[in-house]
């Protein structure tokens, strides 16, 4: 329904227009009247009528004014003027102002329906461009969004030649200033431990992700998120805090987990320099390569262990049972894909968990050790120069992380 108001000092002017025409049958509902100018801003400011009957001589604000201060208020609003005066004078300024129609009281109803039906004409075509628009608008945002994934993907998977690098980046490029973190990762579909399995359709889970990635990046400075090929997600951003992306990314996978039954191969680095971006990306698609090469068991309990691995009494029997598989099995499972024990995967991970913390310098090295799994400080540290090395201590003033 159209929505009409009318404005006029007299009641029974407006009464009589009212009842004039079928208004229902036309599609117009009269949804306010005014006995003044003024009146007729303020209920016109809410009520947004598509159409409105203007008198010129009202009181407190004239309907010429009104007019003029509705091309700012409600823009969209056609305006017929019926007017008692027949003075050249008016009607030009109210073509002046931009009103739809001028017409003369006592105003004859078939004279009012063809004006108001030729507003409807009006109406209805500016309704139908303003919705074409809208699409247009959608599409041009749509299509950007898809050529900016595709720049991004050809240039990160090393298809874009120097040149169309440096085009295209003047068109598409984010601000990045200093250190780049990198993301790259694979949906396992069903491939999940402790989750309910659910289907999903390849590209709903893909689009899935990306939102909630999407979601929990904002708090960065500059990230952009795309789809790479074969199923991939890359994310890549801006950071200072190489703790606080890593929390991000570790509260993003536990999301994922839990909200769409899902896990996920993750690999993660942090690049110095823009040009070498293509470079690392193709390290970490090598490494989700030789992960995506595990056998589910085995995958599932690498996943289990970057879980739980700063549990004390993680044990085999326990994640074998998590696994549903036989311990002995299991143990022989880790020993062929990954050439390790269980115990020297779990080390494997809870160490390099150390070298995250230690890159935090608030922390204390007994905390380090509680967090990941060790109840003793010195077991922790002579664990951790086994792997490195070095000392806790010694790697963190060395800064290599």
């Amino acid at each position: 329904m159209w929505k009409l108001m009318i404005a006029d000092d007299e009641p029974r002017i407006r009464n009589g227009l009212c009842k004039t025409l079928p208004w229902a049958d036309m599609g117009i509902e009269v949804v306010a009247e005014a006995e003044n100018g003024k009146e007729a801003l303020e209920i016109a400011a809410s009520a947004c009528p598509d159409l409105m009957f203007v008198d010129i001589n009202m009181p407190f604000m004239n309907g010429l004014e009104l007019i003029e201060k509705l091309q700012i208020q409600n823009p969209n609003c056609l305006v017929i003027v019926i007017s008692g005066h027949d003075e050249f004078a008016y009607a030009q300024q109210a073509v002046r102002l931009n009103a739809f129609d001028y017409l003369l009281k006592p105003v004859q109803k078939t004279e009012l329906g063809a004006a108001v039906n030729k507003a409807i004409d009006v109406l209805m075509k500016d309704r139908v461009e303003q919705k074409h628009t809208q699409w247009m608008n959608h599409k041009l945002e749509f299509n950007a969004l898809t050529m900016r994934e595709e720049f991004f993907s050809k240039w990160i998977t090393g298809k874009l030649t120097k040149e169309q690098f440096e085009e295209e980046w003047l068109f598409f490029q984010p601000q990045f200033h200093g250190k780049i973190s990198m993301l790259l990762l694979k949906p396992l579909g069903k491939i999940t431990a402790n989750v309910q399995n659910k289907i999903w359709d390849p590209p709903l889970l893909e689009f899935a992700i990306k939102n909630i990635l999407t979601e929990m990046l904002p708090q960065l400075p500059v990230s952009v998120i795309f789809s790479v090929e074969k199923g991939r997600i890359a994310a890549l951003s801006q950071i200072s805090d190489l703790a606080s992306i890593r929390a991000i990314y570790q509260e993003f996978e536990r999301v994922v987990i839990t909200h769409l039954g899902v896990s996920m191969l993750l690999s993660h680095t942090v690049v110095e320099q823009l040009e070498d971006v293509p470079r690392h990306y193709e390290e970490l698609h090598q490494e989700l390569l030789r992960e995506s090469a595990l056998t589910p068991i085995v995958m599932m309990t690498k996943k289990y262990l970057e879980t739980y691995y700063y549990k004390e009494d993680l044990s085999l029997s326990e994640v074998a049972e998590q696994m549903n598989v036989n311990a002995t099995y299991l143990s022989k499972l880790l020993k062929r894909d990954l050439g390790k024990s269980f115990v020297d995967c779990l080390t494997d991970i809870r160490i390099k968990k150390a070298i995250q913390y230690l890159n935090d310098p608030t922390s204390k090295i007994y905390e380090i050790a509680q967090k990941v799994g060790y109840q003793s400080q010195h077991y922790f540290s002579h664990t951790f120069k086994k792997m490195t090395g070095v000392s806790p201590l010694e790697y963190r003033k060395r800064g290599d992380y």
